[in-house]
């Protein structure tokens, strides 16, 4: 039997329901949509746009994924309508809304970023290398396929990871045609059924990188990519689970065949393959989970009586740097919690692959 939960979401976004005089005057108009049993409410925020669910699912996290799917869909149309971009939408908090508990799960996450950027100090041997090998070869094709890796790292969703890499090695599939010595007359796509040619050139470079490397993904790797860029089914969770799966695939041929293409030794370029990917800042989430006791879900258009906790201060105690250049800090946070009474409250710090920070530890929690 299905369960009800309601989920928040803020979004960084330039479009309104209202306009700026209404918004800056604390009015609040919002819209509201209907998908069967399940109600999104859409509402302006001094900052952006706030999205409020109730949704059935059979798990909390279940709930996460169909509830953002609904917003995310809503925020694309809206965007295509006002020739806007919207940010992501940032989850904010979930509990279950099922009618009769007594006590409900409840789930916040706070965003909170830290002053210190990342530090990934440069292998002056590894640059070097890399910087002569490319002087003797500035093919812009590479080029292209380091920035297409380079987009491939700030991309925040999934799919758009894997096309950007996926994309960085069809930028030197010729190339790598051109490495392994592939024939003109092997590099063409022909019909299987008459033999006459479809295309002059196919991923044939790209498929040889991977033969070469050992992974056997290939073919079920080319699939996925032709679903999605030439709407070959729907794009379901399912999906994005395999997609996700590819990715660390895709990106690794992508920095292997760079580095062929580059000459660059193959020690070296296992040294980058290594790596996990930095970027500039970041920001850490800190994972709040309580019990909502003897809470009655309010109706959708009843926002301002959500159960929230407002994170008020946090103040830092203590930054240590270890020898290792990883970051230590030691903070105080007071938390206040509205609307609901909240019991058995825990919470833990999560933080990415890439983070700087070791660990933290919050002290004085109210």
């Amino acid at each position: 039997m299905a369960k009800r939960y309601f989920v928040r979401y803020f979004i960084e976004t330039p479009n309104s329901v209202g306009n700026r005089k209404d918004i800056e005057s604390g009015k609040n108009f919002g819209w509201k949509f209907n998908f069967g049993n399940n109600e999104i409410g859409l509402y302006d925020h001094k900052q952006g746009l706030q999205a409020d669910c109730y949704v059935e699912a059979e798990s909390q996290l279940i709930a996460e994924e169909k509830s953002k799917n609904f917003v995310e869909n809503i925020l694309n149309l809206i965007d295509f309508s006002t020739s806007s971009a919207s940010n992501f939408p940032l989850f904010i908090s979930i509990y279950e809304a099922t009618d009769g508990l007594s006590s409900r799960t409840f789930k916040q996450i706070f965003y909170t970023p830290i002053s210190d950027r990342n530090i990934v100090a440069i292998n002056k041997e590894i640059f070097e290398e890399i910087f002569h090998t490319f002087n003797k070869n500035q093919d812009a094709r590479i080029a292209r396929a380091i920035s297409w890796l380079k987009k491939g790292y700030l991309e925040q969703k999934f799919i758009d990871k894997f096309v950007a890499f996926w994309i960085g090695l069809e930028s030197i599939n010729e190339l790598l045609c051109d490495f392994f010595q592939i024939s003109r007359e092997d590099r063409k796509i022909k019909c299987n059924k008459c033999g006459n040619e479809i295309s002059s050139i196919s991923s044939v470079g790209i498929k040889n990188l991977f033969i070469n490397n050992n992974a056997k993904e290939f073919e079920n790797i080319r699939r996925a990519r032709g679903k999605l860029l030439h709407g070959g089914g729907p794009l379901d969770n399912t999906f994005v689970e395999e997609i996700k799966g590819y990715i660390p695939l895709v990106k690794k041929a992508l920095i292997i065949g760079i580095g062929r293409l580059l000459s660059i030794k193959s020690e070296t370029i296992e040294k980058m393959l290594q790596k996990n990917a930095r970027l500039y800042n970041e920001q850490l989430r800190i994972i709040l989970e309580a019990n909502l006791m003897n809470f009655v879900p309010p109706s959708l258009d009843e926002f301002g009586k959500q159960p929230r906790v407002d994170l008020s201060e946090q103040n830092l105690l203590d930054r240590m740097v270890d020898k290792n250049g990883k970051l230590k800090l030691k903070v105080s946070s007071n938390f206040i919690f509205r609307n609901a009474t909240f019991n058995n409250i825990s919470i833990e710090l999560w933080r990415d692959d890439n983070t700087a920070l070791e660990n933290a530890q919050f002290v004085d929690i109210k």
